[in-house]
């Protein structure tokens, strides 16, 4: 895969990435079970990077980003983030 993908993740972004697809909270397993296995006929990436960011769900395809917000983004440094 062509590292531009990435839109220039560094090695931190990666291993965060790696870790988050070891730890999915229940609402991102429920999504996974739908998106998984080409079954919409797209392939969806989980806790992919891009840039500084690590998206839930990634389809290059269709350049479509999924994120499902949790508890955590009702912090306010995460929400201004967020912004």
């Amino acid at each position: 895969m062509s590292k531009h993908l990435f839109l220039s993740a560094g090695p931190q972004i990666f291993e965060n990435a790696k870790a988050l697809r070891h730890n999915l909270t229940q609402a991102e397993l429920v999504l996974w079970g739908h998106l998984k296995g080409n079954q919409f006929g797209v392939r969806f990436r989980r806790q992919y990077p891009l840039g500084i960011y690590i998206a839930d769900f990634y389809c290059h395809q269709y350049k479509l980003i999924i994120e499902l917000d949790g508890s955590i983004h009702n912090l306010p440094e995460v929400a201004a983030n967020d912004i």
